[in-house]
């Protein structure tokens, strides 16, 4: 019986892994077999051998740009998780200070970052500072509000218990509070991951020296498409290689939680 379920648990994670990369080697397939077939010009749509022919020959060039786009959103991002996470441990424990920031914070996220984008540009010149802050701000919003989620929403009995052996508010936020909140706060750091490096871009894209924002606007101007599929690639790549990565921090820190990714 247990030979058997090992066996069924290693095909279901056979299955995991295999069906994914099967499915993107079907759409692959067919990309690089349907562009020929309707005479498609590599300048409109290039098939997939091409665009990593570019890729290889133009890898001095994409790592430097590509470079440029994850230290601006490594930067941005860290800044973010760090200032996110003060406001939302400020924000719980102050009723008042919520009362008087939450919906400031709400309603500063009807404002679209990529029309403010370019004044960031005008204010602070076309080198890393005005990407770092976009990132930060679009990374913020998700942090700070599934944080402090995770604070509001922390079992009284546990808090009640804590205080019947005398712990003090720092030692229930400690050992109480803030433990209870993690699975909600790194939800709100896998959301973010996926916009870290797409806003790194966005501001790469309205005004910079370098990076793959910059290096797509060129690429695209030129009508060197395949470039410019080159960088969307490397940008998926990150953004999923950044998501991994907090996956595997979150089961090393969730270790006790019963089904976290």
């Amino acid at each position: 019986m247990k030979h058997k379920k090992k066996q069924e648990n290693k095909f279901a994670s056979i299955s995991t892994h295999f069906l994914p990369i099967a499915g993107i080697a079907f759409v692959l397939l067919c990309w690089e077999i349907v562009v020929p077939i309707f005479s498609i010009p590599t300048w409109i749509l290039p098939t997939p051998s091409i665009i990593v022919k570019r890729m290889i020959s133009d890898q001095t060039l994409l790592l430097r740009n590509t470079f440029v786009t994850f230290l601006e959103a490594s930067i941005g991002f860290s800044i973010a998780i760090v200032v996110s996470s003060l406001i939302a441990l400020f924000l719980y424990l102050s009723k008042t200070l919520r009362h008087v920031f939450y919906p400031l914070l709400i309603g500063s996220q009807t404002i679209p970052v990529i029309t403010v984008a370019p004044l960031f540009v005008l204010w602070f010149g076309y080198d890393l500072l005005p990407k770092i802050v976009i990132v930060t701000l679009m990374c913020f919003f998700p942090i700070c509000l599934s944080f402090l989620s995770g604070l509001l929403q922390v079992d009284p009995a546990k808090v009640e218990l804590m205080k019947t052996f005398s712990a003090n508010p720092i030692q229930i936020l400690w050992h109480c509070s803030i433990p209870s909140a993690l699975p909600s706060f790194f939800s709100g750091l896998k959301i973010a991951a996926t916009y870290c490096i797409t806003a790194a871009v966005i501001g790469e894209w309205l005004g910079a020296k370098a990076g793959l924002g910059e290096l797509m606007r060129r690429s695209m101007h030129s009508y060197s498409v395949d470039l410019t599929f080159a960088a969307i690639i490397i940008v998926s790549f990150l953004s999923i290689c950044l998501l991994w990565l907090i996956q595997y921090v979150e089961r090393k820190v969730l270790f006790w939680k019963e089904g976290s990714l």
